[in-house]
């Protein structure tokens, strides 16, 4: 079973995004961004691709853009649509491979956050999602892509490749090797419970150059407009943390 199809349930809320210090405070000033960089207008019809638990579709929503959500784990889904509830706002939910869209010229734009992309087996299946991802926008409409920088990302690993933490009574064990040959991160988790009962996770992710994502847009039929080096705004660069890529559908 490919490890996304269950990686993203109860233990990736409880132990993976615990590390995320301030995530939810950072949802509202991403999706300022978004929306300034994107040029959305009021009633835009936006698809929130790998949307998760919803942090950012309900917040989108909250601001009167109809939001479709799209993941594979209804686990996170189920999460999605109470906060949704609790926030009193609407937004389509859909369970669905990222792969498999079944829209055609019908979103103003098309969100991809929080490092979604690289997932899948082969760059040959990233590609189908790219290509879906033109397929389902107007012409015209726009794709904003949250990845990874290559560079600061296999540095950082270089230094720091293990790494432990207690969290919830658990003491949580996790082991990153980079892959330079395929560029894929690889991390291994080990969970133990308070009464010593253990149990493993994990995740393959491909981490793809510049170049390589230009060239993927070029192939879907994309039009590169600019890639920022952090939600800030900043410049692109080998130094960056990340790396925030937007394109649009040519008219």
């Amino acid at each position: 079973m490919p490890w996304y199809q269950d990686f993203f349930g109860e233990d990736y809320m409880r132990f993976h995004l615990c590390g995320e210090q301030g995530l939810e405070e950072r949802t509202a000033p991403q999706c300022d961004f978004v929306v300034g960089e994107l040029g959305l207008q009021p009633g835009a019809r936006v698809l929130d691709l790998c949307c998760g638990q919803g942090r950012h579709s309900i917040e989108l929503a909250r601001r009167g853009f109809r939001v479709t959500g799209l993941d594979l784990s209804e686990y996170l889904l189920d999460i999605a649509r109470q906060r949704a509830r609790d926030a009193d706002v609407h937004v389509e939910l859909v369970r669905r491979d990222m792969r498999d869209l079944p829209w055609e010229g019908e979103f103003d734009a098309i969100v991809n956050l929080f490092t979604s992309f690289g997932y899948l087996e082969s760059d040959e299946e990233d590609q189908r999602v790219l290509d879906a991802a033109c397929v389902a926008l107007r012409p015209g409409g726009r794709l904003l892509i949250d990845h990874k920088n290559r560079e600061a990302t296999s540095s950082a690993l270089g230094t720091n490749p293990r790494n432990w933490y207690e969290h919830d009574g658990h003491v949580i064990l996790e082991q990153h090797e980079w892959d330079v040959l395929r560029a894929r991160i690889t991390m291994a988790r080990t969970i133990i419970a308070p009464d010593g009962s253990r149990r493993e996770t994990g995740f393959t992710l491909r981490i793809y150059a510049h170049s390589e994502i230009m060239s993927m847009l070029g192939r879907a039929g994309l039009a590169w407009h600019r890639t920022y080096g952090g939600w800030d705004g900043s410049d692109y660069r080998a130094s960056s943390r990340g790396m925030i890529v937007v394109a649009s559908k040519p008219e």
